[in-house]
């Protein structure tokens, strides 16, 4: 039988300070909504100049979870993430994802939120279900 608690130990491949080739995102509140940047560098790139969707998706990924996590506490996991690529994020260009609660069951928190550039360009779009662990 595996340890069902959820343990920070710093490794997250987004946020974990910890980890040497992690994104080690940070957070912050802006109002309602959870944000962080990032600056995509050439080791994050897919096709050339653009930055792998997989890692957006990952960003993406990271802010809607933290939006749950720093309001409902940090027994909750991603169950369902939805992503939309909607133009090429160019690399080298610094990025802003933010996400907000939409709304909040017993046993599941919708988040909704996009990645921008600094010009406004929303370059991914997406939302989570989290559940509890």
């Amino acid at each position: 039988m595996t340890d069902a608690r959820l343990t920070d130990d710093g490794l997250c491949f987004g946020c974990g300070p910890h980890n040497a080739n992690g994104l080690k995102l940070a957070f912050h509140w802006e109002d309602d909504a959870c944000v962080t940047h990032w600056n995509p560098q050439q080791e994050h790139q897919g096709w050339a100049d653009r930055v792998h969707g997989g890692l957006l998706a990952l960003v993406l990924d990271e802010v809607l979870s933290r939006a749950a996590l720093e309001r409902h506490g940090l027994h909750w996991v991603t169950a369902e993430l939805t992503t939309r690529m909607k133009a090429p994020a160019p690399i080298g260009l610094p990025l802003r994802a933010s996400a907000r609660v939409v709304a909040v069951r017993p046993r599941l928190i919708v988040c909704e939120g996009e990645i921008c550039t600094t010009a406004g360009l929303i370059v991914a779009s997406g939302a989570a279900k989290l559940m509890r662990a």
